[in-house]
């Protein structure tokens, strides 16, 4: 852009699936000038790095695949999982326009694969997964913009907000000028800026310790935050979900395989291995963010793959291999020593410094119970494979990879941000990471934070090009 003074209806902060979103409806609800402000050089932000994994209730996938669902379903296991804890208003607004936003994504030319996935532990599945992963549903959406007549500039990293009668009416890049009747602000988390997450996730952050890795855009550096500074928006939503990881690689896995056995430094097991990310990541973070893996000779042997190892998989990668507990990667870091490995379970505990005694009588007790098919914690028999044959092996993990923050902007049912007293901040809207509520300290599982950046992404255009000044 040059340097003169731009006017627009409506201008987005931020390219991701919220940004996008919020553009593309900004248009088809009336708003002539949109443009959209992305501070990478790239089209995406995090969500362009995802799995393409999109949860929502009612939609025509679901149809499709003959299960019968509703948003007040959604709804309810949504509020379950973080007790009852969040907006239901916001949270209400989000699951009532899940489905029919899926459906929106499709008309606009994102393809899914045939069937549903199950995002994490609900009964009822309702994810889709989007052809080409996160790059697939960025680039059909970008697509859709362009098409729509958005003006999409990358390189454009917002200063400030513009505000005139305490009104939001504009933004400066630098040293230009970009007036507008409505702004939405969707420039991701604050995964990209330690001093953010020092800031917000302290104790998290200490636990990661130099093991500490992000993996969402390089973009998401908390710009929005300054902005709440700026305009007194109220902050909510200091959540993040981080994901189990060894300190010997940084691989992502999401999911860790299902017959690792996971106790804490008491050398006791606390949680069923199999559980989706969002529930080990609540599980773990309640014992110090730390804990160890430990099997035998004979899981490293199998190597299994696919749903054989894992309770979830992905249409992109149905025979998923893992990338840090396969015998290759295993037998290099017992060489390096970050594995430790012995003949006996009690001298491994001894190097991992667990109490040989409690790891010893948790093994026993697993094994039992793997035996006759059952868990005391729940565990599938598909998963359960007793720790017979040595060598042992352990390892520490940490929940250490950081692939998404809450902390951002409160918002109202029509995506309003607002001030600390609980009114609308005129002329500013907000989504995806950098709006704060609707995602709580429970992570409901893959698809959540994509299904909400496009729901709130979608409201908040719809919303700023109707309310602007006429």
């Amino acid at each position: 852009m040059d340097d003169s003074t731009v006017d627009v209806d409506v201008l987005v902060i931020g390219s991701g699936v919220a940004g996008l979103s919020a553009a593309l409806s900004a248009r088809e609800a009336g708003a002539e000038r949109v443009v959209v402000l992305e501070a990478e050089r790239v089209v995406g932000g995090s969500t362009r790095l995802s799995t393409g994994i999109v949860m929502g209730a009612g939609s025509r996938a679901q149809s499709r695949a003959g299960v019968e669902d509703d948003a007040d379903a959604y709804y309810n296991d949504y509020m379950n999982a973080n007790e009852w804890r969040l907006p239901g208003g916001v949270v209400r607004a989000m699951t009532a326009a899940s489905g029919e936003t899926l459906d929106w994504i499709e008309d606009h030319g994102v393809r899914y694969h045939p069937g549903l996935v199950r995002g994490g532990s609900e009964n009822t599945p309702r994810c889709v997964a989007v052809v080409g992963g996160g790059e697939g549903l960025v680039a059909a959406l970008h697509r859709a913009a362009r098409d729509a007549g958005v003006d999409i500039v990358l390189d454009q990293r917002v200063t400030r907000l513009l505000v005139r009668d305490e009104r939001v009416c504009g933004v400066a890049v630098g040293d230009q000028v970009i007036t507008a009747d409505a702004v939405v602000v969707a420039s991701g988390g604050i995964g990209a800026s330690r001093e953010r997450l020092e800031q917000c996730f302290p104790e998290q952050m200490a636990e990661a310790g130099s093991w500490h890795w992000y993996i969402g855009s390089d973009g998401a550096r908390g710009d929005h935050l300054a902005f709440a500074e700026q305009v007194g928006a109220d902050i909510t939503g200091v959540v993040g979900l981080r994901l189990l990881h060894p300190g010997f690689a940084q691989t992502l896995e999401s999911y860790i395989p299902g017959w690792q056995v996971l106790v804490d430094r008491e050398g006791r097991r606390f949680v069923d291995e199999s559980a989706p990310y969002g529930i080990l990541d609540r599980a773990l973070g309640a014992h110090g963010g730390r804990a160890f893996f430990v099997f035998d000779r004979q899981a490293v042997d199998e190597e299994l793959t696919g749903t054989s190892a894992y309770r979830q998989t992905y249409p992109e990668d149905p025979d998923r291999r893992s990338p840090n507990w396969n015998p290759a990667m295993i037998a290099e870091q017992v060489e390096a020593g970050r594995i430790a490995r012995g003949d006996t379970v009690e001298e491994v505990a001894t190097a991992l410094g667990i109490d040989p005694v409690a790891l010893s009588d948790t093994v026993r007790h697993y094994n039992e119970g793997a035996d006759r098919g059952v868990d005391r914690w729940g565990k599938g028999p598909a998963y359960l494979r007793p720790l017979l044959h040595p060598p042992f092996h352990g390892a520490e993990v940490r929940l250490a990879t950081l692939c998404w923050t809450g902390t951002g902007l409160r918002i109202d049912d029509r995506a309003r941000v607002l001030d600390g007293r609980g009114d609308v901040v005129p002329g500013l809207w907000a989504a995806g990471e950098s709006s704060g509520g609707p995602m709580g300290e429970v992570y409901v599982g893959s698809g959540g934070s994509i299904a909400n950046g496009a729901i709130f992404g979608r409201i908040a255009g719809r919303e700023a090009a109707r309310a602007r000044p006429r």
